[in-house]
């Protein structure tokens, strides 16, 4: 029986599918997908370190990570400050602090939710071969896919059936992703004044709360009889001492790490060390937030004065929040760039 040309040409691209869907896994796609999710971020970060080829799979495996690894950093803090705050709730301080455990048990209930629903939702739509691009979660795991590989990541879009497809991109959008890849990471002069930044303003940091935190205050001036007075109300409360060892451990580390760093200019050791003091500058942040060596009340306008722990509890919360994704991001950069070595070594 003869073939045309047209019918070979379909059993050569269907072939050629089938061999360039291989995964190093050894799995089909929908399994290979539906385990990205299985084991939420941490099987996330497993394929994203063993697949290397295969694209859609890492963009599941970069989604599964970024997605549940933002929620379970969410849900600690929330469970952690809906457990702190009420060691405050005692008079007069307890109407202070009410909004702050009802906001965290309420972010602490949703993220549960939505951690559960994404979940289930997101094995079942990959089980059956059906790409999910959260709105939020997949665009960010697809611009860290751009910065981890160096190049834009094949468009993938779903077709009537409800497969996923992927279309390559063209060479030009490819060294364009390459050349901002490349750009982010940064020269050797920006890493310098990067370190210096940060252990200048460390050790103006670590003089500041060891020998003048009665300066961090609010200042009154009274005038009598041609004589002015200063009157000085400091804002931290002597809790401070309890929350001293952990911010001079972590503001001394920080100095020691980067003239590591500039002393040593490599990249898995600056990687390591960055990665360090973000989870070291989350201790220091949850400490701050359970000790709440601040007093308000000092502040002459009562309105500001209402308000002000309150937004101080919630800039903690978001400064800790972006501390643990910077920290996630920079830990599967390393692990990528690992194995990336160990691929490039002979054996």
């Amino acid at each position: 029986m003869k073939i045309s040309p047209e019918e070979r040409q379909r059993i050569y691209e269907e072939e050629k599918a089938r061999i360039e869907g291989e995964r190093r896994s050894g799995l089909k796609p929908n399994t290979a997908a539906f385990l990205c999710y299985l084991g939420v971020w941490v099987t996330g970060i497993i394929f994203l370190i063993i697949e290397r080829k295969d694209r859609l799979v890492r963009f599941h495996a970069m989604q599964s990570l970024v997605t549940f690894g933002i929620l379970s950093i969410i849900i600690a803090i929330a469970d952690s400050v809906r457990h702190w705050l009420p060691y405050w709730n005692i008079p007069p301080l307890n109407w202070i602090f009410y909004p702050q455990i009802v906001a965290a048990n309420v972010i602490f209930g949703i993220s549960w939710a939505v951690g559960i629903v994404l979940w289930i939702v997101m094995m079942y739509q990959t089980y059956h071969g059906r790409l999910v691009k959260l709105a939020v979660f997949g665009n960010l795991a697809e611009k860290i896919l751009i910065r981890l590989d160096g190049a834009v990541i094949e468009e993938v879009r779903v077709t009537p059936e409800g497969k996923a497809e992927e279309s390559k991109t063209s060479g030009r959008e490819i060294g364009i992703g390459a050349k901002k890849g490349r750009f982010l990471e940064g020269t050797r002069g920006a890493r310098i004044t990067a370190s210096a930044a940060a252990i200048g303003w460390s050790a103006f940091f670590l003089v500041l709360f060891n020998f003048f935190s009665d300066y961090i205050a609010i200042y009154s001036r009274e005038a009598a009889s041609g004589v002015t007075t200063w009157h000085i109300y400091p804002l931290l409360t002597p809790a401070l001492g309890q929350v001293l060892p952990i911010l001079n451990a972590t503001l001394i580390a920080t100095i020691a790490g980067h003239i590591v760093a500039i002393a040593i200019d490599r990249y898995r050791l600056r990687a390591i060390i960055l990665i360090a003091l973000n989870c070291l500058g989350m201790a220091t942040v949850l400490t701050f937030l359970r000790v709440f060596p601040f007093d308000f009340s000092v502040i002459p306008v009562s309105g500001i004065a209402s308000v002000m722990p309150t937004a101080a509890v919630v800039i903690m919360i978001i400064i800790t929040v972006a501390l643990g994704i910077t920290a996630l991001v920079r830990f599967i950069r390393l692990m990528i760039d690992i194995k990336k070595k160990s691929h490039k070594e002979p054996s």
